[in-house]
């Protein structure tokens, strides 16, 4: 458990705040300071949210770019040179932290929206 959020929190960190930034802060700020009433903006949020991994993400090109640094880190766990069913469930694995990075994202709107009151 604890290599696996190590591995999260090599690979998936830097995403998660990207998300955090770009859809929680902007929530917060505008129940917090907005005087316009736009209802359910907390829905149009999630679905934006939902939406921009739906046509952004590519799986296979987020693979490809994170290869390098999956074979370089096992290697250096494992001190030899990674087979390829490793290299593949070490791949697998960081891609499934991309849907927990998003299921926290989607837990912290959830709780703005407790917090604030808006259902």
């Amino acid at each position: 458990m604890k290599k696996s959020i190590s591995i999260y929190c090599k690979h998936q960190i830097h995403y998660l705040i990207f998300l955090l930034v770009l859809f929680v802060v902007p929530l917060m700020l505008f129940f917090q300071f907005s005087s316009y009433a736009l209802p359910k903006v907390q829905y149009v949020v999630l679905a934006a949210l939902i939406a921009s991994q739906y046509f952004f993400y590519r799986k296979h090109e987020f693979q490809q770019k994170i290869e390098k640094d999956v074979i370089s880190a096992l290697k250096k766990e494992l001190g030899r040179p990674p087979s390829k069913s490793e290299i593949v469930f070490r791949l697998d694995q960081v891609v499934s932290f991309r849907g927990v990075s998003i299921a926290i994202t989607v837990l912290c709107i959830l709780g703005v929206m407790l917090f604030f009151q808006k259902f």
